[in-house]
């Protein structure tokens, strides 16, 4: 009977170790976990959803930060957003009528929301370092134009260095 119980609890403890956790159910598939780390240190990141679909540009060449002239210019990949100054942190700007949206580069190819579709959005700066030359926040909006179907462009994020 000894024997039985020892075998019984090793057979249950063998059984209890090779338990692992189910990782089926991680993030993988949430569009906002796909989206780049809220980060405020000039790491070059922009990712967003467009409707509902992750969009991150991790190119630095496709992305683009000037503050000049008494206003921001910020973007990547297709989506700019214009901000006049003053500019603070943890301060809610609208967007209507300040972003845009290409789908392609190319005037012959897909869809184009100038600044004028722009109907709502917002942008809330969390860091503005105008030493290191860091603009940091998060973003939303919406555009359409007769042409094409509405863009929710949401949950954006950024953490660029701009141009002075």
């Amino acid at each position: 009977m000894k024997l039985l119980n020892m075998c019984l609890c090793t057979l249950l403890l063998l059984c209890t170790l090779s338990c692992e956790k189910d990782d089926d159910s991680n993030d993988n598939n949430d569009p906002l976990s796909q989206l780049p780390p809220a980060t405020m240190t000039g790491e070059n990141t922009f990712g967003c959803l467009i409707n509902g679909d992750p969009f991150v540009v991790t190119n630095t060449s496709n992305q683009v930060a000037i503050y000049q002239g008494g206003f921001l210019q910020f973007g990547a990949d297709g989506i700019f957003m214009t901000v006049n100054d003053p500019i603070t942190i943890n301060t809610e700007y609208e967007l209507i009528g300040m972003a845009r949206y290409f789908v392609d580069n190319n005037p012959n190819i897909g869809c184009h929301y100038q600044f004028e579709d722009s109907y709502s959005g917002r942008v809330v700066f969390s860091k503005i370092d105008t030493q290191n030359f860091i603009v940091s926040g998060t973003f939303e909006f919406s555009t359409v134009n007769q042409d094409c179907e509405n863009i929710d462009i949401m949950a954006g994020r950024f953490d660029l260095q701009y141009i002075p």
